[in-house]
Protein backbone atom coordinates (compact mmCIF):
# COMPACT_ATOMS: atom_id res chain seq x y z
CA UNK A 1 0.00 0.00 0.00
CA UNK A 2 2.87 2.30 0.87
CA UNK A 3 4.46 1.66 -2.52
CA UNK A 4 1.19 2.41 -4.32
CA UNK A 5 0.80 5.66 -2.36
CA UNK A 6 4.34 6.71 -3.30
CA UNK A 7 3.66 5.89 -6.94
CA UNK A 8 0.47 7.98 -6.91
CA UNK A 9 2.27 10.91 -5.29
CA UNK A 10 5.03 10.65 -7.87
CA UNK A 11 2.52 10.53 -10.72
CA UNK A 12 0.66 13.54 -9.32
CA UNK A 13 3.88 15.55 -9.12
CA UNK A 14 4.78 14.58 -12.70
CA UNK A 15 1.36 15.67 -13.97
CA UNK A 16 1.60 18.98 -12.12
CA UNK A 17 5.08 19.72 -13.45
CA UNK A 18 4.04 18.76 -17.00
CA UNK A 19 0.93 20.95 -16.77
CA UNK A 20 2.93 23.92 -15.49
CA UNK A 21 5.45 23.49 -18.32
CA UNK A 22 2.72 23.36 -20.96
CA UNK A 23 0.98 26.40 -19.45
CA UNK A 24 4.25 28.31 -19.41
CA UNK A 25 4.85 27.50 -23.07
CA UNK A 26 1.35 28.71 -23.99
CA UNK A 27 1.80 31.90 -22.00
CA UNK A 28 5.18 32.50 -23.63
CA UNK A 29 3.58 32.06 -27.05
CA UNK A 30 0.87 34.54 -26.12
CA UNK A 31 3.44 37.08 -24.98
CA UNK A 32 5.47 36.48 -28.15
CA UNK A 33 2.59 37.24 -30.51
CA UNK A 34 0.30 39.48 -28.47
CA UNK A 35 1.53 42.71 -30.09
CA UNK A 36 1.57 41.46 -33.70
CA UNK A 37 -0.99 43.03 -36.02
CA UNK A 38 -2.50 39.99 -37.72
CA UNK A 39 -4.88 42.18 -39.74
CA UNK A 40 -2.08 43.34 -42.02
CA UNK A 41 -1.26 40.95 -44.84
CA UNK A 42 2.29 39.69 -45.31
CA UNK A 43 4.04 40.05 -48.68
CA UNK A 44 7.01 37.78 -49.43
CA UNK A 45 9.52 39.09 -51.97
CA UNK A 46 12.07 36.72 -53.51
CA UNK A 47 15.49 37.48 -54.97
CA UNK A 48 17.32 36.74 -58.22
CA UNK A 49 16.35 33.37 -59.67
CA UNK A 50 13.99 32.78 -56.77
CA UNK A 51 10.26 32.22 -56.44
CA UNK A 52 7.51 32.42 -53.90
CA UNK A 53 8.04 28.85 -52.77
CA UNK A 54 11.43 29.87 -51.34
CA UNK A 55 9.50 31.16 -48.33
CA UNK A 56 7.77 27.86 -47.52
CA UNK A 57 9.48 27.48 -44.14
CA UNK A 58 8.83 31.10 -43.18
CA UNK A 59 5.20 30.77 -44.21
CA UNK A 60 4.84 27.74 -41.96
CA UNK A 61 6.32 29.74 -39.08
CA UNK A 62 3.93 32.61 -39.69
CA UNK A 63 0.95 30.26 -39.75
CA UNK A 64 2.11 28.60 -36.54
CA UNK A 65 1.97 31.92 -34.65
CA UNK A 66 -1.49 32.87 -35.89
CA UNK A 67 -1.42 34.23 -39.45
CA UNK A 68 -4.01 32.84 -41.84
CA UNK A 69 -2.68 31.25 -44.98
CA UNK A 70 -4.98 33.51 -47.01
CA UNK A 71 -3.21 36.60 -45.60
CA UNK A 72 0.27 35.60 -46.78
CA UNK A 73 1.15 36.53 -50.37
CA UNK A 74 4.31 35.54 -52.22
CA UNK A 75 5.08 37.43 -55.39
CA UNK A 76 6.59 35.62 -58.37
CA UNK A 77 8.33 38.24 -60.49
CA UNK A 78 8.00 37.82 -64.24
CA UNK A 79 11.61 38.98 -64.55
CA UNK A 80 13.70 36.87 -62.18
CA UNK A 81 16.96 38.63 -63.04
CA UNK A 82 16.42 41.06 -60.15
CA UNK A 83 15.79 44.05 -62.40
CA UNK A 84 15.13 46.80 -59.90
CA UNK A 85 13.16 49.05 -62.23
CA UNK A 86 10.71 46.39 -63.45
CA UNK A 87 10.40 44.43 -60.19
CA UNK A 88 9.72 47.42 -57.98
CA UNK A 89 6.87 48.42 -60.27
CA UNK A 90 5.49 44.89 -60.33
CA UNK A 91 5.69 44.85 -56.52
CA UNK A 92 3.76 48.12 -56.38
CA UNK A 93 0.95 46.70 -58.52
CA UNK A 94 0.95 43.43 -56.57
CA UNK A 95 0.51 45.25 -53.24
CA UNK A 96 -2.15 47.58 -54.64
CA UNK A 97 -4.20 44.57 -55.72
CA UNK A 98 -3.82 42.92 -52.31
CA UNK A 99 -4.95 46.00 -50.39
CA UNK A 100 -8.16 46.21 -52.43
CA UNK A 101 -9.41 43.21 -50.41
CA UNK A 102 -8.58 44.59 -46.95
CA UNK A 103 -9.86 47.25 -44.60
CA UNK A 104 -6.25 48.11 -43.68
CA UNK A 105 -4.08 50.31 -45.89
CA UNK A 106 -0.67 48.79 -45.15
CA UNK A 107 1.15 45.50 -45.61
CA UNK A 108 4.24 44.03 -43.99
CA UNK A 109 7.04 42.79 -46.24
CA UNK A 110 9.60 40.01 -45.80
CA UNK A 111 12.21 40.13 -48.57
CA UNK A 112 15.20 37.98 -49.42
CA UNK A 113 18.36 38.99 -51.29
CA UNK A 114 17.65 41.30 -54.27
CA UNK A 115 14.06 41.43 -53.07
CA UNK A 116 15.34 43.87 -50.46
CA UNK A 117 16.59 46.26 -53.14
CA UNK A 118 13.33 45.91 -55.10
CA UNK A 119 11.39 46.71 -51.94
CA UNK A 120 13.49 49.77 -51.13
CA UNK A 121 13.07 51.20 -54.61
CA UNK A 122 9.32 50.67 -54.27
CA UNK A 123 9.40 52.51 -50.95
CA UNK A 124 11.55 55.44 -52.03
CA UNK A 125 10.57 55.91 -55.67
CA UNK A 126 7.04 54.57 -56.08
CA UNK A 127 5.10 55.75 -53.04
CA UNK A 128 5.39 52.53 -51.08
CA UNK A 129 6.01 54.29 -47.76
CA UNK A 130 2.30 55.00 -47.41
CA UNK A 131 1.38 51.34 -47.97
CA UNK A 132 4.02 49.52 -45.92
CA UNK A 133 4.31 49.31 -42.14
CA UNK A 134 7.23 46.92 -41.58
CA UNK A 135 9.96 45.53 -43.79
CA UNK A 136 12.21 42.62 -42.84
CA UNK A 137 15.04 41.76 -45.21
CA UNK A 138 17.09 38.56 -45.13
CA UNK A 139 20.51 38.93 -46.68
CA UNK A 140 19.01 41.88 -48.52
CA UNK A 141 20.97 43.72 -51.21
CA UNK A 142 19.43 46.79 -49.65
CA UNK A 143 21.93 49.44 -50.69
CA UNK A 144 21.28 48.62 -54.34
CA UNK A 145 17.80 50.05 -53.77
CA UNK A 146 18.45 53.03 -51.51
CA UNK A 147 21.17 54.51 -49.33
CA UNK A 148 18.94 54.68 -46.25
CA UNK A 149 15.51 53.67 -44.98
CA UNK A 150 12.78 56.24 -45.67
CA UNK A 151 10.95 57.76 -42.73
CA UNK A 152 7.72 56.07 -41.76
CA UNK A 153 8.79 52.46 -42.27
CA UNK A 154 9.90 50.09 -39.50
CA UNK A 155 12.83 48.34 -41.19
CA UNK A 156 14.79 45.31 -39.94
CA UNK A 157 17.77 43.94 -41.86
CA UNK A 158 18.94 40.46 -40.87
CA UNK A 159 22.20 39.31 -42.41
CA UNK A 160 24.90 36.73 -41.77
CA UNK A 161 28.68 36.75 -41.83
CA UNK A 162 28.41 33.34 -43.50
CA UNK A 163 26.52 34.80 -46.45
CA UNK A 164 28.81 34.41 -49.47
CA UNK A 165 26.29 35.80 -51.97
CA UNK A 166 25.34 39.26 -50.68
CA UNK A 167 27.98 41.27 -48.84
CA UNK A 168 27.02 42.39 -45.34
CA UNK A 169 27.91 45.94 -46.36
CA UNK A 170 24.98 45.86 -48.81
CA UNK A 171 22.58 44.53 -46.19
CA UNK A 172 23.43 47.04 -43.46
CA UNK A 173 21.52 50.22 -44.08
CA UNK A 174 21.10 53.49 -42.23
CA UNK A 175 17.81 53.82 -40.37
CA UNK A 176 17.26 50.07 -40.00
CA UNK A 177 17.52 47.72 -37.08
CA UNK A 178 20.55 45.87 -38.45
CA UNK A 179 20.89 42.38 -36.96
CA UNK A 180 24.03 40.33 -37.58
CA UNK A 181 23.79 36.56 -37.19
CA UNK A 182 26.54 33.97 -37.47
CA UNK A 183 26.74 30.63 -39.25
CA UNK A 184 23.75 31.00 -41.59
CA UNK A 185 24.20 30.82 -45.36
CA UNK A 186 22.43 33.07 -47.85
CA UNK A 187 19.77 30.45 -48.61
CA UNK A 188 19.80 29.29 -45.00
CA UNK A 189 18.36 32.66 -43.98
CA UNK A 190 15.08 31.41 -45.46
CA UNK A 191 14.80 28.38 -43.18
CA UNK A 192 16.92 28.97 -40.08
CA UNK A 193 14.89 28.74 -36.86
CA UNK A 194 16.86 31.49 -35.11
CA UNK A 195 16.23 33.83 -38.05
CA UNK A 196 12.54 32.98 -38.02
CA UNK A 197 12.31 33.93 -34.35
CA UNK A 198 13.95 37.26 -35.22
CA UNK A 199 11.31 37.74 -37.93
CA UNK A 200 8.53 37.18 -35.40
CA UNK A 201 10.16 39.66 -33.02
CA UNK A 202 10.43 42.25 -35.80
CA UNK A 203 6.71 41.88 -36.59
CA UNK A 204 5.73 43.00 -33.12
CA UNK A 205 4.34 46.52 -32.79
Amino acid sequence: MHIIRQALVGLTIFVLVFTIAITSDVQAQEVETASIDFDKPIVLVHGIGGAGYNFYSIEQKLRSIGFNRSDIYAINFRDRSGNNFRNSRELRDFIDNILKNYDVDEVNIIAHSMGGANTLRYLTQLGGVDKVDKVITLGGANRLGASSVPNGVDFTSIYSSSDLIVANSLSRISGANNIHVIGVTHLGLLSNNRVQNLIVEALRN
